[in-house]
C-alpha cells in the first residue's frame, strides 16, 4: 500500500483521539493494536487518550505505558463529560493535520484506519466508519438504524452509520465546530455546512471483550432531541429568522383558529364566556408568533455581527490538501 498522508512540510500529520471511561482493562490491548498498525506509517503520528472522569484504573494505565511509548499523550478531565467533550478536548490537544477518532472499547479496529486515510485521499474531507456487520444486541442496532435513517433524510447527508466512532478528519474541516450533548456523531452532518465533502467505508466491529457498554436506554431519548437540535443549526443557523418563523407556524393557525371562533362566539351569541375564551387564546398565540419573529430578528442582528465558526469554516473545507505521496518520507 503507498504512503498516506505524507505531505510537504514537518510536524504532526496525524492524531488519533480515544475517549475512555472506565476502560482500565481495553487500554493496555487498545495501545498495543495502534502501535502495531501505527508503527508503519512514514510519517509523524500521535495517540491523545482522554480519560472522561473515570473511576476505575484507566488513568493509572495510561501512566504506565507512557514511559515506554513516545507517541502517546494524554488527558485526564475532572467530571465525566460526555464522549462529545471528551473528543472536542482531544482536537483542542491534537497537533495533526489529520484527525482520527475511535472508541476506547476495543470494538473498532485500528487496522481499518490506513484503509480511512486512502480514502480521504480521493479528494473528500471527512470519511466514516459503517459497522456493516455490527456486532451488538438488537436493542441497540434497531434504536441506532431508525436515528440514522432520520438523520439522514433531515440533513441531507446520507449514512449508514453516523454512530460509528471510527472516523478520519481533515482537522481544518473539525476542530472550529462547536459541539455538546451528543453530537459527535452528527459531525459528517455539521461539517456539510462548510461544504466538506464525506464519504463513508465499510469497517470491522468486534464483540465488546471487557467491561460493560455506557449506553443506556435513556440516550436514545437524547440521541433524537438532538436530531431536532442539528437540524435547527444546519438549515436556519444562517437565516435564524427564517428558523423562528417556521416553529411559528403552529402560533399562526392557533391564532387563526381561535380568533374565527372568538368571532363566531360574538356573532352567533354562543354561550357567556366562550368568546373571551377564545379571544384571550387567539392573543396568547398571537403573542407567541410575534416572539417567535423578534427572536428571529435578533438572531439576525447576532449572525451579521458575528464571526461564526460555520462561515469560516467555508473557505477552509475547500482548500483540500493531498494527502498520498510515495516520495517524502517525514518520520524519524
Amino acid at each position: 500500500m503507498k504512503p498516506i498522508i505524507a505531505m510537504n512540510g514537518t510536524g504532526m500529520h496525524l492524531s488519533i483521539v480515544v475517549p475512555l471511561f472506565n476502560e482500565e482493562e481495553s487500554v493496555g490491548p487498545l495501545l498495543d493494536r495502534l502501535q502495531e498498525v501505527c508503527s508503519s506509517f512514514t510519517f509523524n503520528w500521535e495517540v491523545i487518550l482522554v480519560d472522561d472522569g473515570s473511576t476505575d484504573r484507566t488513568w493509572s494505565t495510561i501512566e504506565k505505558r507512557k514511559p515506554g511509548m513516545i507517541e502517546l499523550r494524554a488527558i485526564k478531565l475532572r467530571s465525566n463529560c460526555g464522549q462529545t467533550g471528551a473528543m472536542v478536548a482531544g482536537f483542542d490537544h491534537s497537533h495533526g493535520q489529520f484527525i482520527v477518532t475511535l472508541d476506547g472499547d476495543l470494538q473498532n479496529d485500528p487496522a481499518d484506519i490506513p484503509l480511512l486515510l486512502s480514502k480521504l485521499d480521493e479528494g473528500y474531507d471527512i470519511v466514516s466508519g459503517w459497522r456493516k456487520d455490527r456486532q451488538d444486541h438488537w436493542s441497540r442496532v434497531l434504536p441506532s438504524r431508525v436515528a440514522n435513517g432520520l438523520i439522514s433524510l433531515t440533513t441531507g447527508v446520507s449514512l449508514h452509520d453516523y454512530g460509528c466512532s471510527l472516523k478520519v478528519y481533515r482537522a481544518d474541516c473539525i476542530r472550529k465546530i462547536d459541539c455538546y450533548g451528543e453530537m459527535h456523531r452528527f459531525f459528517p452532518a455539521m461539517a456539510s455546512m462548510t461544504g466538506a465533502k464525506v464519504a463513508e467505508l465499510p469497517v470491522r466491529h468486534h464483540s465488546r471483550q471487557f467491561g460493560t457498554s455506557k449506553y443506556g436506554f435513556n440516550r436514545i431519548f437524547k440521541v433524537f432531541s438532538d436530531i431536532f437540535a442539528i437540524n435547527l443549526i444546519i438549515r436556519f443557523s444562517t437565516k435564524p429568522l427564517k428558523g423562528f418563523v417556521f416553529c411559528g407556524i403552529p402560533f399562526a393557525l392557533l391564532t387563526a383558529i381561535l380568533g374565527s371562533l372568538a368571532l363566531a362566539a360574538w356573532i352567533l351569541g354562543w354561550t357567556e364566556g366562550k368568546a373571551m375564551f377564545f379571544s384571550v387564546g387567539s392573543a396568547l398565540s398571537l403573542l407567541g408568533l410575534l416572539l417567535m419573529v423578534s427572536l428571529g430578528i435578533l438572531g439576525e442582528l447576532t449572525v451579521a455581527l458575528s464571526d461564526l465558526s460555520h462561515t469560516r469554516l467555508i473557505s477552509v473545507a475547500r482548500h483540500n490538501i493531498s494527502v498520498a505521496s510515495a516520495d517524502l518520507r517525514q518520520k524519524e
